[in-house]
């Protein structure tokens, strides 16, 4: 059994070990014969490239593949070498061909969901035509994950639900837990939907294990493709056509339906003490939103690369103008942005913090992070996970009587910033 038992051991450190390579090249041998054939990209014209969601990829500009040469006519050929390995080792990625000189600044993105390439070793090949489907997904996950039926949706559509539950949560039927809500939960725990994942069960996995943070119950809330609308409490111009303003109906689904069923389903601490809500993105502002508007239930949020741009920064103005009810303690705040993610980005959320910092949020109310060289993306989301759920562990296991006294007055309004490119 002791030999067992070590053997099990060794190989988790195995895994949990770093990679032993410091970057990984990746070539990227992409056949356009078929497009050639049907008329869908003129080889004397167009540009066939590769974006994805860790740098030195992105999303908003192809790394150019070049023609492969003599022998392989409607090949495409370009080697991308990641200097930093995303946490679990999957970046999003797609082909992508622009049209130079046409009036079509968008391109042609390849059909269906985001691709995954795993940096496995020190060099990758990925040969494959466009369109064609990526490599099966590795999924790996840690702990007890449930996924939950969908609720009937009385006020935004329905969309799958799922619950990682804390190590011992069956054996330790005593005990009752605090719970973290994460919007965007197809991104959570797995990489099937985008390409990468956040880790969010390995993470939590290993800290509880590791009696770094208490346990505690987390819940992934899948997007639906109405999530521009649905994470946004204003209504704006976005792309030529107006989008947004249903946060409130989202809130509902949160407050009525979503957390009585999971109260009631699992052993939960249910106070807003014990409750906190996160996301990234529009996830974060919406995360930002549901603390400023409904404090009595969500008591901290997790506002990860906060889209403080969304209708000439509404995220701000809000924080900075909304009536906080004397009764409801102060919601803990985590704020953060990649500095990859712009200087204009970097702006807006030194803003928002200060606008906080002028109502009275000082101290343990909030927990700020500029992540150098992290772009907005889910690789880099992953890599401070450890922080956030550091962060929500201090505020679920605070003594009573440590809160701030808030302000219910709205600060003075300052000018607003420079509005930059938004990214979601």
């Amino acid at each position: 059994m002791r030999f067992i038992a070590g053997l099990l051991l060794l190989i988790a450190a195995m895994l949990l070990a770093p990679r032993a390579f410091a970057a990984t090249k990746v070539v990227f041998d992409i056949d356009m014969r078929d497009e050639i054939a049907g008329g869908r990209f003129d080889p004397s014209k167009d540009l066939v490239g590769v974006r994805g969601g860790a740098a030195p990829l992105n999303w908003g500009r192809s790394v150019v593949a070049p023609a492969a040469g003599l022998g392989r006519e409607g090949w495409y050929s370009v080697s991308v070498v990641f200097e930093r390995i995303p946490p679990g080792g999957n970046v999003p990625y797609k082909f992508h061909v622009e049209h130079p000189g046409q009036n079509d600044p968008e391109g042609d993105w390849e059909s269906g969901s985001n691709r995954s390439l795993e940096l496995v070793s020190d060099e990758v090949r990925v040969s494959r035509a466009f369109n064609a489907p990526g490599a099966p997904i590795s999924l790996s996950r840690a702990g007890t994950i449930e996924r939950l039926a969908p609720l009937p949706g009385n006020f935004v559509g329905q969309r799958p639900v799922q619950v990682w539950l804390p190590p011992n949560y069956e054996r330790d039927t005593g005990r009752r837990y605090p719970v973290l809500y994460l919007h965007d939960g197809q991104n959570v725990f797995d990489a099937a939907a985008a390409g990468a994942e956040w880790q969010v069960d390995e993470t939590a996995q290993r800290l509880v294990v590791d009696g770094q943070i208490q346990p505690l119950i987390i819940v992934a809330v899948h997007n639906t493709s109405r999530r521009i609308d649905e994470y946004t409490a204003t209504a704006m111009k976005y792309e030529g056509n107006t989008r947004g303003g249903l946060a409130p109906a989202y809130a509902r689904y949160l407050i009525e339906q979503l957390k009585p069923s999971i109260d009631a389903r699992y052993r939960t601490v249910p106070d807003a003490a014990h409750t906190a809500v996160g996301g990234s993105s529009l996830g974060g502002i919406v995360s930002l939103w549901l603390a400023v508007h409904h404090g009595d239930v969500f008591g901290a949020a997790l506002v990860v690369s906060p889209s403080l741009w969304w209708d000439d920064e509404f995220p701000i103005r809000d924080a900075q103008k909304t009536p906080l009810p004397m009764s409801v303690p102060r919601p803990k705040l985590w704020l953060d942005m990649g500095t990859n993610e712009g200087a204009v980005s970097i702006k807006q959320l030194r803003k928002l913090r200060a606008v906080l910092t002028a109502r009275g949020w000082a101290g343990a109310d909030i927990g700020y992070l500029e992540a150098e060289g992290a772009g907005h993306d889910e690789g880099s989301w992953a890599a401070r996970v450890e922080p956030m759920l550091r962060f929500v562990d201090k505020q679920f296991n605070a003594k009573p009587g440590n809160a701030t006294q808030q302000s219910p007055y709205p600060v003075d309004a300052r000018p607003p910033m420079p509005k930059g490119q938004g990214t979601y």
